[in-house]
């Protein structure tokens, strides 16, 4: 373990009202990992504090693994604080605020989490980020924030919704996409909830959307929209440029497929390398799956398979146990209701176990 340096700019946290300061910052990790038997999402809690407490406090990350192995670059202690900062503002973050860090800290978004707290002088509460999150948290706790998957919020609300508005004030979704089941969910809900636009080339987010009335969303599905200083363009393949004056790289060149509102705002169609040309149609996977979320409660995604006439067929693929018959012609009925024809899957596959990224995104 390296010992915490004075060029660091992150020298002071608040954890669960406790203030440390140096040493004591290592110390309190240390301990938290005894606690919890050396839990892998403590051991990564305790490597991200050590890295920011020491030397020039930049850390070393990993993308997520979704288009390729992942990959690992230094993100230095001013990108991060510009981040935070970022956050800080879009939000209306005030030093002293409750935070919940319920994602690991294997990836970014976890990082950050940390990060923001140095930054913006949060009161963090780490726990297990596996399993439900409100059987750990007690009854008075209470977050002006927090980040975390949409499938960690599906599950709270499920498990007590009222809880959610009253322990909650603003949750930011990532990681993964919202279907309308979530959407429909979130609508009457006094919690603020955004889903956020972000890679770790970005440091997290540049763009969030509302996703109900409490975060101000209207009728119709939100663009994405630019934080702060953040413009968006196109290159020519119709993938989205995000231009971060607020970070050392200007410029980020994505993968991401989007209908270019204006230099502030976007919508999301798909990754490029998921496209699926069938009958001379562009069909995204990722908007199919958005619409038949609320049908398919299993883990499910759409891709493409070669096909002669068509090019590509679309095939729907599931985790779990074979369907019968009735099953398989049940489904198809509901499909039709949510897709146009040429949306619908040529075929079926069930697998027993899908593969996914260190961040649970599918392997397609």
């Amino acid at each position: 373990m390296s010992v915490p340096g004075t060029s660091t700019p992150f020298r002071t946290i608040t954890i669960d009202g406790r203030r440390l300061d140096g040493p004591e910052i290592m110390r309190w990790a240390e301990e938290l990992a005894i606690r919890q038997g050396h839990a892998p999402w403590t051991l990564s809690i305790r490597d991200t504090l050590n890295e920011l407490t020491t030397d020039d406090g930049s850390i070393t990350v990993r993308s997520s693994g979704t288009t390729g192995p992942p990959k690992s670059f230094r993100i230095s202690a001013d990108d991060l604080i510009a981040s935070a900062r970022l956050t800080e503002w879009a939000f209306g973050l005030e030093r002293g605020d409750g935070a919940l860090l319920c994602l690991p800290c294997t990836f970014v978004a976890g990082k950050l989490m940390l990060v923001r707290a140095f930054v913006s002088g949060l009161d963090l509460h780490p726990i297990d980020p596996h399993g439900p999150v409100l059987t750990r948290l007690r009854r008075a706790d209470r977050f002006a924030f927090t980040a975390m998957v949409p499938r960690q919020l599906l599950r709270m609300l499920r498990n007590d919704r009222q809880r959610v508005a009253h322990t909650f004030g603003t949750i930011l979704l990532g990681g993964g996409p919202v279907g309308p089941l979530l959407i429909g969910a979130v609508q009457d809900l006094d919690t603020r909830v955004f889903q956020s636009y972000g890679s770790t080339e970005t440091v997290t987010h540049a763009a969030v959307r509302p996703l109900n009335a409490s975060a101000g969303a209207g009728q119709e599905e939100e663009p994405y929209s630019a934080l702060r200083d953040v413009r968006f363009g196109t290159d020519d393949r119709g993938c989205l440029v995000v231009r971060t004056p607020h970070l050392s790289t200007r410029e980020h060149v994505t993968n991401d497929l989007v209908e270019l509102m204006d230099e502030r705002r976007f919508r999301w169609l798909g990754r490029a390398d998921h496209v699926i040309l069938s009958g001379g149609r562009k069909i995204h996977p990722e908007r199919l799956e958005q619409r038949v979320g609320g049908l398919i409660a299993r883990p499910h995604f759409f891709t493409g398979m070669p096909h002669d006439e068509l090019g590509q067929y679309i095939l729907l693929v599931l985790e779990g146990d074979p369907l019968s018959a009735s099953e398989h012609d049940t489904l198809l009925e509901e499909l039709s209701r949510a897709l146009e024809p040429f949306e619908m899957p040529m075929r079926i596959e069930v697998r027993k176990d899908l593969r996914r990224t260190g961040s649970g995104k599918y392997i397609r």
